[in-house]
């Protein structure tokens, strides 16, 4: 499928933008840095060790870690491990080491690969693009050869009706109209590549608008016809009665909370009960309904670190206010304490939202809807694959691959640090990273 001629605002240039930010060379002791600051020098690379430093492995802090990585893996983490001699060392007191950010919603275009990386996150869960992109990137998932990218796992195209919600953005999409033709369809897609499927069910109705949808049995019959091939089946939905509705259907997760009402406790456990995940999306829920991150983030990172795409998404607004803050805020919350199981994404480079940074954003916005920050990074780490079903990344342990954030802090105390980043490695390579100074707190 040939990539669409796309509008002027995504055409704009990249910068080439951030230093390095890194703080250890070959076998060197320094002096444990300032939280508050940035460390100087070069990351080694491939062959190394992150030592006494504070890990958060995918589940929970671990103070006074060693993580060894080797060949682009990671060969080892534990207290006090017996390094080889010669083998270059970060110190890592005052930091947290953690596994590459994976943002469990976007949707990837020309250069947000790069964007994300420097921030931090080294895998992206698309959740709609062109399926040619998604060819163009799919080997770099298996090589660990240096590069300068997020990996990318992808639905490609996404299970519309004609004229629906997916098919104005100028990408060649694929519809269908009835449930006959969901077998087909599905097939087609996973000849295409798609890692899973994606079925849009919007109807307009929460923007005063009346948009094409797929009706609920061909949307039952996509969900059907993904599970026969073994594929999961997610959902866009943006009211409570369709994500409950998608839930008798069986399907596997929402990509999307809503924000017209608040879901109640009974339900919530319904959702927990049936295995059910959910990507909130927060970032883009709150910017829809009038309160977003963008203009914090901005303030919070230094513009020599910012891309003209990711400045000019974070300043983007909605025409018109869509939902309450409250409403999606309080149901996340209700569904994380009935056991659901929550993941962080962003739908990236929607209005209020920017590749990378606003998944610092998004942390702090599953901190606000009750997630400890341990279950916050758990959300924006480990969860995303292991409710996708992919098995070499998301933990610091033996054997993944080694895909690191470095941040200068304790983030345990406070996750608005995430901002503070000391070094990021791709594959067991140091890439140029943004660094952003948190606000203190008043």
């Amino acid at each position: 499928m040939a990539t669409p001629e796309r509008s002027p605002w995504r055409r704009d240039p990249w910068i080439a933008l951030a230093g390095l930010a890194a703080f250890a060379a070959l076998l060197m002791i320094l002096p444990v840095p300032d939280p508050a600051d940035p460390p100087g020098g070069p990351l080694p690379e491939t062959n190394f060790a992150v030592v006494d430093v504070t890990v958060f492995d995918g589940e929970e802090f671990r103070p006074h870690r060693d993580v060894w990585v080797e060949d682009g893996g990671i060969r080892a983490v534990g207290a006090r491990l017996a390094l080889p001699d010669g083998l270059p060392r970060v110190d890592g007191r005052g930091h947290t080491l953690l596994p590459g950010l994976i943002d469990a919603h976007t949707h990837t275009f020309g250069l947000v690969l790069t964007d994300a990386l420097r921030f931090g996150v080294t895998t992206v869960f698309d959740q709609f693009t062109s399926p040619s992109i998604l060819a163009q990137k799919r080997a770099a998932r298996e090589d660990l050869s240096q590069g300068n990218e997020a990996d990318l796992f992808s639905a490609g195209n996404v299970a519309t009706a004609p004229g629906g919600h997916g098919t104005q953005f100028g990408v060649p999409v694929e519809t269908l109209t009835s449930p006959e033709e969901a077998p087909e369809f599905v097939r087609e897609r996973k000849e295409e590549g798609s890692d899973w499927i994606k079925i849009i069910w919007e109807d307009g109705g929460t923007i005063g608008a009346d948009i094409p949808t797929l009706d609920r049995a061909t949307i039952a019959a996509v969900i059907e016809a993904a599970h026969a091939e073994e594929l999961l089946a997610v959902i866009h939905v943006s009211t409570l009665e369709h994500g409950l509705a998608a839930l008798e259907m069986g399907i596997d997760g929402l990509v999307h909370v809503w924000g017209d009402e608040v879901i109640s406790e009974e339900d919530a456990a319904r959702f927990a009960e049936a295995g059910v995940f959910v990507i909130p999306t927060l970032s883009v829920r709150i910017a829809a309904a009038g309160e977003s991150m963008g203009p914090d983030l901005l303030a919070a990172t230094r513009p020599e670190h910012v891309s003209d795409m990711q400045r000019q998404t974070l300043a983007q607004t909605f025409p018109r206010p869509i939902g309450t803050s409250e409403a999606s805020i309080e149901s996340v919350r209700r569904l994380h304490a009935a056991g659901v199981t929550i993941l962080a994404g962003t739908d990236a480079p929607n209005p209020g939202t920017g590749f990378g940074i606003s998944m610092h954003g998004e942390l702090r916005l599953l901190e606000r809807a009750g997630l400890s920050p341990a279950e916050a990074l758990a959300a924006a780490t480990a969860g995303p694959p292991a409710a996708f079903g992919i098995e070499d990344r998301g933990r610091l342990a033996r054997g993944r691959i080694a895909d690191l954030l470095l941040v200068a802090g304790d983030l345990e105390s406070d996750l608005s640090r995430s901002m503070a980043i000391a070094g990021v490695w791709k594959d067991g390579f140091p890439v140029e990273a943004a660094w952003a100074a948190p606000r203190q707190p008043e």
